[in-house]
């Protein structure tokens, strides 16, 4: 039975590559990272891998941090360049050839090319043969100094089973003919991503490496690495992974959402963090945390599960709006009100009312984008009708003539009260002789120039009565011509 120790205060990283946008898919990884780290009361650190001079950039980089922070996944510790860090790979390489566990391959891209068109031909996954295993040193060390293009390689040598206990899926066993003698050093002096990571991980004392089950197979190259520098092994743990719902793995390739992409939908950023927890069951999914720290103390890292994930966008969506209406309003007042000009009639409201405004409308919105659009009902004194809406509200002008009445017994600067907007409503229905939907109808149109929006209770209790009396006053300046009785 899979279990992760409790008594060992887990040194984790998340080390993406600075090509692109992160996107969900890996960010899964970070918050299991982290709140095992943090459970533990351990560290969580980041590296980033960016030895790809051509593909990564600055760019990527600060879509890294910045997605990060949004998360509020904090590294312990500054964050880890491997670009900056060449002699520690090279050093690491030096010491291996030393002790014979690494030689010099002067193979040319051709001579490799030709041993992957033979081994497909049979059928055989592309292996290199090793002939520049048996080079007499001396011969290597000439031709190194006469300037000759290499590589430098691990010598696994005879065929090896690389056998290790996964925390999350077991006993694993992979074979090492599954890759052959793999390149530790470009010959452009660069690590390659294996010699990078082992060396890294030494150190800066990572002691559980977590993440995707993808990486099985680069795992078995890392244990001979470790072996070879005369390590000691950390824990390994290979999660399912993050999949469509046609079973692809998310990827930027594939279009998987990035934080940014979360960020413009509106979804809150704890939703985010939850769902990413909870589909690997570690999480409870129907329980709203509110707070990273409450997510940390309900994780269970023995439920990490062994398959693959679906990703459900409707779900994170609907998990995010749960987030969104039990959030803290002042939070999203002090968020909105930056979009809000200073000579705007909302900021003649208290701040008590402004509050009351949000935490109703939140009722009948999932996320702060959909405040955004419908704050201007309350924040200005006009609205827009479309030319359909006033030819609509063209057929109730004893409704907005009544509804004018109604309103000119309420101090302007004043707000209704429930009871006050029910017998609002009562008088004009009164004197409109209407009811129902041809009541409520033609005031909500008045009132906000839309068929949909805020409840009609809400707009009568939250609109200042001056904004009301504007609204009714230019309609029935405009219907002027076609309402003799006033």
């Amino acid at each position: 039975m899979k279990s992760f120790p409790t008594n060992i205060p887990w040194i984790t990283r998340f080390a993406p590559s600075p090509t692109g946008v992160v996107h969900l898919g890996n960010l899964r990884a970070a918050v299991l990272n982290f709140f095992l780290a943090r459970q533990s009361g351990g560290k969580f650190l980041l590296r980033l891998e960016d030895t790809d001079q051509e593909r990564s950039t600055f760019a990527a980089e600060a879509s890294i941090l910045w997605s990060l922070s949004w998360l509020g996944l904090t590294p312990d510790e500054p964050v880890r360049h491997q670009s900056l860090r060449l002699s520690l790979y090279r050093n690491a390489v030096q010491e291996m050839l030393e002790a014979d566990q690494a030689y010099p391959c002067f193979c040319s891209e051709a001579d490799l090319e030709q041993e992957r068109a033979i081994a497909a031909s049979k059928g055989l996954p592309p292996r290199y043969s090793g002939r520049c295993a048996s080079l007499d040193p001396e011969e290597s060390a000439r031709r190194i100094a006469q300037g000759e293009n290499h590589v430098i390689r691990l010598r696994i040598g005879s065929s090896t089973q690389i056998c290790f206990t996964d925390l999350i899926k077991g006993a694993v066993t992979i074979p090492s003919t599954a890759f052959g003698d793999f390149v530790l050093l470009r010959s452009n002096g660069w690590p390659s991503y294996n010699l990078a990571v082992v060396v890294d991980d030494v150190d800066m004392g990572v002691n559980l490496v977590l993440r995707g089950e993808d990486h099985l197979t680069n795992t078995a190259r890392q244990i001979l690495l470790y072996q070879a520098m005369n390590k000691a092994l950390p824990a390994f743990a290979h999660h399912g992974l993050l999949v469509d719902n046609q079973g692809r793995k998310l990827s930027k390739r594939t279009g998987a959402l990035s934080v940014v992409d979360c960020m413009d939908m509106g979804l809150e950023p704890l939703a985010v963090v939850q769902y990413l927890a909870s589909l690997s069951g570690s999480l409870p999914s129907q329980q709203v945390f509110s707070s990273v720290e409450e997510m940390i103390h309900a994780f269970n890292p023995s439920a990490l599960g062994r398959g693959n994930a679906v990703m459900h966008l409707e779900d994170l969506q609907n998990l995010s709006t749960r987030f969104f209406r039990l959030a803290d309003p002042a939070v999203h007042l002090e968020s909105l009100e930056k979009d809000i000009a200073a000579q705007s009639p909302w900021r003649n409201f208290e701040r008590e009312h402004r509050l009351a405004i949000l935490t109703s409308l939140r009722e009948n919105a999932t996320q702060v984008t959909e405040l955004k659009k419908i704050l201007p009902f309350f924040s200005s004194m006009d609205v827009c009708y479309s030319p359909a809406v006033l030819m609509e509200l063209r057929e109730h002008l004893p409704v907005l003539t009544a509804l004018h009445h109604a309103l000119a017994s309420s101090p302007l600067q004043s707000c209704l009260s429930q009871d006050q907007a029910k017998m609002l409503l009562q008088q004009v229905g009164r004197e409109a002789q209407v009811k129902g939907r041809q009541l409520y109808h033609p005031i909500r149109l008045a009132l906000t120039g839309s068929e949909q929006g805020p409840e009609l209770a809400a707009l009568l209790t939250l609109l200042s009565v001056e904004q009301m009396v504007h609204r009714v006053d230019v309609l029935l300046h405009i219907f002027a011509p076609c309402n003799p009785k006033d």
